[in-house]
């Protein structure tokens, strides 16, 4: 007699939120179109992390170059470059553009004109910062973990996904703006139903633990207390903080007194 073939139970899924400055944003549009479709968020090129290694040498060429313009009929030994000093200009426009595009308006809401930054979507906005074999290492947010789980059988967009969101913003203009709760809510739906109905677990470091936060009483909210707290019970199997700032972050007072 054969014995009966246990049917192997799903594994349970995962939704990653990761925390503050830790979603890769991207540019959507741009009055300068070449930066259309370039990762900004983290982008080490267009900061000047590639010039780190003669960055000392570009600023004493610079620093040359205004010692003789102040004092032309000085000591003149030594010779300026200019082509250090164009590879300088040109990190400068690159730096005032970068800023150009992350920085909001006064409102802290609305962006300059002509520019969209959006969070990269799924797994690949939360994995690293900035790509590649010599950046990887340390710029990586959940990268190891995807890593991980992937190697325990989990797949992308089946019972394995992420949340990333623009960090720059507060809750209810991700909301008003990307509709991020009701995106992630239905993100969370669509894990739940391709795990065959089992609760997704949610995975959520520093501020990414007070966005989850905010997502489960935006559901209360969105659906009503009794259908939210109904939805929360049916698609939520678990809430995993990881270095939560839940009694906010007392550390950050001893920067501003002292």
């Amino acid at each position: 007699m054969t014995p009966a073939v246990k049917n192997k139970s799903p594994l349970t899924p995962v939704l990653i939120i990761p925390g503050f400055m830790s979603s890769a944003l991207t540019v959507e549009k741009s009055p300068q179109k070449s930066w259309n479709g370039k990762r900004i968020w983290l982008n080490l090129s267009q900061i000047g992390f590639q010039s780190l290694r003669i960055g000392g040498a570009l600023r004493e060429n610079e620093k040359f170059r205004a010692s003789q313009q102040n004092n032309p009929k000085g000591n003149k030994s030594g010779e300026s470059s200019d082509a250090l000093h164009q590879q300088y200009m040109k990190e400068v426009e690159c730096k005032s553009r970068w800023v150009q595009h992350m920085c909001l308006r006064d409102d802290m809401k609305s962006e300059k004109d002509g520019i969209e930054v959006r969070p990269v979507p799924g797994c690949a906005g939360v994995d690293y910062l900035s790509s590649g074999a010599l950046t990887e290492s340390f710029t990586y947010v959940f990268g190891p973990v995807l890593v991980l789980l992937k190697s325990k059988g989990y797949k992308e967009g089946i019972n394995l996904d992420a949340a990333p969101y623009d960090w720059r913003l507060s809750p209810d203009m991700l909301q008003k703006r990307d509709k991020y709760f009701t995106n992630t809510m239905q993100t969370i739906t669509h894990l739940y139903r391709q795990s065959n109905n089992t609760p997704v677990i949610i995975l959520c470091h520093s501020m990414g633990c007070k966005t989850g936060h905010f997502l489960f009483n935006f559901v209360r909210f969105h659906l009503g207390e009794d259908d939210g707290q109904k939805w929360l019970d049916k698609y939520i199997h678990s809430y995993v903080p990881i270095g939560a700032p839940h009694i906010g972050a007392p550390k950050s007072v001893r920067a501003v007194i002292d």
